[in-house]
Order: C-alpha cells, then structure tokens, then sequence
C-alpha cells in the first residue's frame, strides 16, 4: 500500500518536472515589441546577436546594468 502510494508520487513529480522543461524550453526568448522599437532608435539595423548592440540596448532600453545585461545577451546567444 505504502510502497504504491511512493510510487505514485514520484512519478508525478518527474511529470512535472518534464511538463516544466517543456514549458521552460517553449518560452520565447525574443525581445519584447517595445524593447525593439527602442533598439530601431539606437541601430538602424539591430542585430541582437551582436553583443555590443545588444549589450547597449539592453543597457539604454531595459534600464540593466553591464553585468546582467552581458548574461542576459549571452543567453539569448549574442556572440
């Protein structure tokens, strides 16, 4: 009985643990419309995979700091 209800148990907690992965990985990791619209201001052509561009607009548009700004930047695969 006791052996049944751990069993029960942990399997849902590694269905919500993979139910929340896949939720995690399906998030859009896009900048916000008006995130970009205020990049379109600074760089005629923004490339969010420019680290420096993004970096900066990170900093102008987002109000963020150099560090997290270089992570977030990072994240989002800006090289």
């Amino acid at each position: 009985m006791i052996r049944g209800v751990i069993l029960l148990m942990s399997a849902v907690v590694c269905l919500l643990i993979v139910a929340f992965a896949v939720m995690r990985s399906l998030g859009n990791a896009e900048q916000p419309q008006a995130s970009l619209a205020c990049a379109t201001k600074l760089y005629s052509t923004y490339d969010p995979k420019n680290l420096e561009q993004c970096m900066a607009v990170c900093m102008a548009c987002s109000a963020g700091v150099k560090t997290t700004c270089s992570t977030s930047c990072k994240l989002r695969g800006a090289r």
